[in-house]
């Protein structure tokens, strides 16, 4: 994604946290239970620290970006992803890349080449690297549970006009149980802007590198 303001909240999450070939289909990524946890995002020298709120198909990452409340809600049943900045009530759409679309689940990551406790949790390593027909690319490693449950991320993802990101992610405190649905939707009275709005009032209060 051409975004800047998206590298620490959605570009690792779309290029490696939740690939899979359609809505239907087994996600890398799209966990079998709900739960909770804390998570904590790496990218360009910057930390970004968070919470996670995850549900079969659905996920929900919230931060605070220089004061600012930022919410990432990304839907793999719908194969869409909203950013969300619910303290000026305005929100934008992305659709995931081809890179994430067209990934074929879980079944594409073979094998595990080991195996690691991660946020407490015993988690299978895994090699990830494939290219989307519209030119985004994952080059990385992925963590999981048996529960598809993601600990840990560290790789790069490129977009269709060969941006590169490379970032690290990792849970802590996981809480296993039931979340609200209303966690993974746009809340009434929040308007949708264009991507290029949203980018410009978040782009204010990004850190400057």
């Amino acid at each position: 994604m051409r975004y800047s303001f998206l590298v620490p909240v959605l570009a690792l999450l779309f290029g490696l946290g939740l690939a899979g070939s359609a809505p239907a289909a087994a996600l890398v990524g799209d966990t079998k239970v709900p739960f909770s946890a804390d998570r904590s995002v790496v990218s360009n020298g910057k930390t970004y620290d968070g919470r996670v709120f995850a549900a079969p198909g659905m996920q929900r990452h919230e931060q605070v970006i220089n004061g600012l409340p930022v919410v990432a809600i990304l839907r793999a049943d719908r194969e869409v992803a909203w950013l969300m900045l619910p303290g000026l009530h305005i929100y934008a759409e992305f659709a995931f890349p081809k890179a994430v679309t067209e990934y074929d689940g879980v079944g594409a990551l073979g094998a595990p080449v080991g195996n690691d406790v991660v946020a407490g949790l015993k988690s299978a390593r895994y090699r990830v690297e494939h290219e989307g027909t519209d030119g985004s690319a994952l080059d990385g490693w992925v963590w999981m549970t048996g529960d598809g449950i993601i600990t840990k991320l560290d790789g790069t993802y490129n977009s269709p006009k060969k941006k590169e990101v490379k970032a690290t992610y990792m849970l802590s405190n996981v809480k296993l149980g039931p979340q609200d649905p209303a966690l993974f939707e746009i809340p009434k009275g929040v308007n949708k802007l264009s991507p290029e709005a949203v980018q410009g009032l978040l782009s204010l209060q990004m850190p400057k590198h």
